[in-house]
């Protein structure tokens, strides 16, 4: 069993998808403008956390969003699809693991520090 397959068993793939589900709530809870509108978005929707990612109360919230809430948006859906994948956890630079702590304070994270930190290296 590689590394990565033993790090992302069961139990820490819930808690990753927990952390990016309450990350996404608390962006959308930004702009939710009524009661109403948190309970829509609270009721249940069929299918999997793909499926509700898309429904329609969500969309118009989105539509509310500003660039920067709407990037880290993205970059929630984006890893909710890698976890779904088995991609979650890898940088997207190196392919290296990235650090448990690090996803743990940034559950988006798409590089590990390394890579990130060159990437943000202005020349």
């Amino acid at each position: 069993m590689s590394d990565h397959a033993r790090r992302f068993d069961a139990k820490l793939t819930d808690e990753f998808r927990r952390r990016l589900l309450q990350a996404r709530e608390t962006l959308l809870d930004t702009v939710a403008g009524t009661d109403g509108e948190m309970a829509d978005l609270e009721a249940p929707v069929p299918g999997d956390s793909t499926d509700r990612a898309a429904s329609v109360p969500i969309a118009s919230l989105v539509s509310r969003l500003g660039g920067q809430d709407k990037r880290e948006l993205d970059e929630i859906a984006d890893a909710l699809r890698r976890l779904g994948s088995g991609a979650y956890g890898v940088c997207g630079s190196c392919h290296k693991p990235i650090a448990l702590a690090r996803l743990r304070a940034v559950p988006a994270a798409r590089f590990c520090v390394h890579c990130q930190t060159a990437q943000e290296v202005v020349p």
